[in-house]
């Protein structure tokens, strides 16, 4: 038996020891995959495995897709007192490696084709590869770190307790009236700040079933949806209008909440994905640095544009003003949340300490309350871009494109996307000499970045249009992209 230093550990075990045959996983149709015991297994397995590796007592980085050999080598880690950093499963190497030298991890946990000099572990093809970084100092009680793009474009991480992630995951459950043996549809990445709170803590502390789907076209998820029994179904606005779209849909009796998340739900998906199924896909609000703040406790459907319902159970939330005084109803001001499930800081700290007190996170997003209590939200305060409910700064992709040869400067922006909220758009100032096209600046991007960092608009100009005080014109940037003339042209 492995050593519990995490109380994940310590509560999965208990669930396998005291229901070992009880489904940890099941298929699309909905049968056993793998029992908790199993799950349990491997777990120790790894662990002697890890244990003999003597990998250093720092961080991890795990970057592996949804199922049981992720939680396998999540509560081996864990149990070994390593912190653990999710991240992304289409990061490629360098984006890994970047990601383990901002937090001082020791070793990359991932597919083998995606690693340099892995070691194969198990199942077959899971590897381990070590990494020569600095230590970094992180918050004592760390579990899990939970990846992001900060300020700079460098890796951020936000750091998290065991007690902060059960936290979320108590105060999603109490609100939405989910039970714990609700079977749940893990279709997110439970590697996202999202599928770690719905659907990854509750495996790991009250045995909540999760369901693979087959892939995640939208007829594998209804026909999993349908056939398995799903009961809970945390999705994203991409998943509600793919499904919303296909024809002769099968009944989903079994379904009680369905929720989205990630990204902004437009009305007019909502109405056509509630008269195609019957069923209302709940706005969901939330934060890595937080987890879940708001969620749309209503049967009525579509929800009003920019409504994201009232705050979760066990979560206090606010609409404040420049000095953080509380603003009235109907006053739009910055949105501030105040919950046990804020995480312990910020790995590099933020520039701006105010953001992340102890229980307290000041977000980004500027909205206001109105007369009924639900919150709307009206915008972004920062520069970060809203890829599909990941976090992209632009700062990161356009290194990476100043680093391609004829690249003479760069431009990265969020641009606005009916499908994903917003895409990345560059415009590049290149060499005439250079060869450039569209396609091979794309091309280039995918080599180097998870797929939603790439842009997915590109121009190539001269030069970048800049205002009379030497900055980047954003305006005219989102001109370019557009096909439109900028006014210094027209």
């Amino acid at each position: 038996m492995i050593r519990p230093l995490c109380p994940f550990v310590a509560r999965f075990f208990r669930l396998a020891q005291g229901e070992p045959a009880a489904p940890a996983f099941l298929d699309a149709d909905g049968h056993l995959l793998a029992p908790r015991a199993l799950v349990a297994q491997q777990s120790e397995l790894l662990a002697e495995l890890y244990g003999r590796l003597k990998l250093p007592h720092r961080p991890v980085v795990l970057s592996l897709a949804n199922g049981p050999a992720l939680v396998a080598h999540f509560l081996a880690l864990r149990s070994l007192g390593h912190p653990v950093a999710l991240a992304d499963t289409t990061a490629p190497y360098p984006e890994l490696a970047r990601v383990a030298t901002a937090l001082g991890a020791g070793a990359l946990v991932a597919n083998m084709e995606r690693l340099e000099k892995g070691q194969e572990l198990m199942p077959p093809g899971v590897g381990v590869e070590r990494q020569d970084t600095k230590p970094v100092p992180f918050p004592k009680g760390t579990a899990v770190f939970k990846l992001s793009s900060g300020s700079t474009g460098e890796p951020q991480a936000f750091a998290a307790a065991a007690a902060q992630l059960y936290a979320d995951a108590v105060h999603i459950f109490s609100t939405m009236g989910l039970q714990r043996s609700d079977r749940t549809l893990a279709a997110i990445p439970l590697t996202h700040s999202y599928g770690l709170g719905s659907c990854l803590v509750p495996l790991l502390v009250w045995g909540t079933p999760l369901v693979l789907p087959s892939c995640n076209l939208p007829a594998a998820l209804a026909h999993t949806l349908a056939v398995a029994k799903v009961q809970h179904f945390p999705a994203v606005p991409a998943m509600v209008r793919a499904l919303a779209s296909l024809p002769d849909l099968p009944p989903w009796p079994a379904l009680r909440v369905c929720l989205t998340a990630g990204a902004p739900l437009t009305p007019r998906d909502a109405a056509a994905f509630f008269a195609a199924t019957g069923h209302k896909p709940h706005v969901f609000y939330g934060s890595s640095e937080c987890g879940g703040i708001t969620y749309d406790r209503t049967d009525a459907c579509p929800h009003q544009e920019g409504a994201v319902g009232t705050p979760l159970d066990g979560v206090r939330v606010d609409v404040v003003d420049e000095e953080g005084n509380p603003l009235p109803a109907g006053t739009e001001g910055r949105v501030r949340v105040r919950s046990r499930a804020v995480v312990l800081g910020a790995v590099p700290p933020l520039a701006d300490a105010k953001v992340l007190t102890p229980g307290c996170f000041l977000t980004g997003d500027a909205g206001f309350f109105d007369d009924q209590g639900v919150l709307h939200l009206t915008g972004r305060l920062s520069e970060v871009v809203n890829v599909a409910g990941k976090k992209v700064h632009p700062e990161e992709v356009r290194r990476v494109l100043e680093a391609l040869p004829g690249v003479l400067s760069a431009a990265v922006v969020g641009v606005p996307d009916p499908h994903r909220g917003q895409v990345l758009g560059a415009v590049l100032a290149v060499a005439p000499q250079a060869g450039l096209t569209v396609h091979k600046v794309i091309s280039y991007c995918r080599s180097r970045l998870a797929p939603y960092k790439v842009p997915r608009k590109v121009a190539l100009v001269p030069e970048l249009p800049l205002t009379a005080r030497g900055k980047v014109a954003k305006r005219d940037l989102l001109a370019l992209l557009n096909g439109k003339k900028t006014p210094a042209e027209r």
